[in-house]
């Protein structure tokens, strides 16, 4: 089995524009049998990957719904990279183990190819970073429990930190209505960071959906992040409340979220929590199936 995305919105998706391309996710896939495959993927949902969001979404995950509040997620190590590795199905109840692993992380990990060119945002640096991520998910009737690891070497720097990430969740799903609840303690990050400024996040989330009809389905999520680091002061948790309203017309899906979150870190940085940096987020999002 094999399967190409093709994204023209590819640029605008926190990719390197210098290099962006409308060629996004794929993967190629082995099977001998029904329970084992190999796979080679570019971006693609394996590892533990596969545990990273282990808790009921509506419309996008707590850290996509406006991307403002510098939230950790679990790190893994196909996003936006390439990777090798075999999935184990039906390993228990529904159950799924993947492995993969990447020999070449870009220095740029947001970069939309491994390619490593000067003259664009990419740092020019041979193998920055290698890493393997695993993944295990079950379910045990209504019950879906996931857990995820994954270990990053960074080669960029003599002493630069090695990233670290772990997650369970645990999921409840009845009839019309899902909850729960999922641990992440993320130590390091994907880019290197050097010793004496590592930092160690954890984030505890709850949450739950309810379809109060075919067509409408509610949403709300609870997050408190704590971050910990060498290099600096720690302050209060990061507290990110979401609620999410999603109405299904077929091929178009209208929702609004709102979104309030306390005490966030400086944006797009690894820096500590602040008292008062807060923000209140409402957005209208429509999209369209073709």
């Amino acid at each position: 089995m094999a399967y190409q995305n093709l994204d023209s919105d590819e640029a605008g998706n926190g990719r390197n524009t210098a290099n962006a391309s409308p060629m996004t996710t794929r993967a190629i896939e082995i099977s001998p049998n029904k329970d084992f495959k190999l796979f080679y993927t570019f971006d693609g949902v394996y590892g533990g990957e596969i545990a990273r969001t282990a808790v009921p979404t509506v419309t996008e995950r707590v850290a996509d719904v406006t991307g403002a509040t510098g939230i950790s997620e679990f790190i893994d190590v196909t996003s936006g990279g390439h990777a090798v590795g075999f999935d184990v199905l039906n390993v228990g109840p529904a159950g799924r183990l993947s492995v993969a692993y990447t020999p070449n992380l870009d220095a740029n990990v947001q970069s939309s190819s491994d390619r490593l060119q000067s003259g664009t945002l990419q740092t020019v640096e041979t193998n920055a970073a290698s890493g393997y991520s695993v993944g295990y998910s079950v379910t045990p009737g209504p019950v879906k429990v996931a857990l995820g690891y994954t270990r990053i070497d960074q080669k960029q720097n003599a002493t630069a930190q090695d990233a670290t990430s772990k997650t369970l969740g645990v999921t409840y799903t009845g009839s019309g209505y899902a909850i729960g609840a999922q641990r992440t303690k993320n130590e390091g990050t994907k880019a290197a960071l050097l010793q004496a400024t590592s930092i160690t996040d954890q984030v505890d989330t709850v949450a739950a959906s309810f379809a109060a009809n075919k067509e409408i389905t509610l949403g709300a999520s609870y997050s408190k992040m704590d971050r910990k680091g060498v290099a600096i002061t720690s302050g209060p948790d990061l507290k990110v409340m979401q609620a999410v309203i999603a109405y299904n017309l077929g091929p178009v899906v209208a929702s609004i979220a709102y979104e309030d979150a306390k005490n966030e870190p400086a944006a797009g940085t690894n820096t500590a929590t602040a008292s008062g940096a807060d923000s209140q987020i409402t957005k209208i999002k429509v999209k369209a199936n073709f």
